[in-house]
């Protein structure tokens, strides 16, 4: 699978903030539409960053998505 530009930062954000310590806690309930927003391109590089210290939406986002 070939990875578009915005899906390789993705990726390298995930990767480089998925161990630090959580600093927001993301609802199961946004999980989708937030997947959404960051696939779209609404979600800054820094805030995408901060989303993936919640290790439980890392988890969730890199099994639908990091494949």
């Amino acid at each position: 699978m070939t990875l578009t530009k915005q899906q390789r930062l993705v990726k390298t954000l995930a990767e480089s903030n998925k161990e630090k310590t959580m600093t927001r806690k993301v609802d199961t309930y946004e999980y989708e539409s937030l997947e959404e927003c960051i696939k779209m391109e609404q979600v800054p590089p820094s805030e995408i960053a901060e989303i993936f210290t919640d290790k439980a939406f890392y988890k969730w986002y890199s099994k639908r998505n990091f494949v």
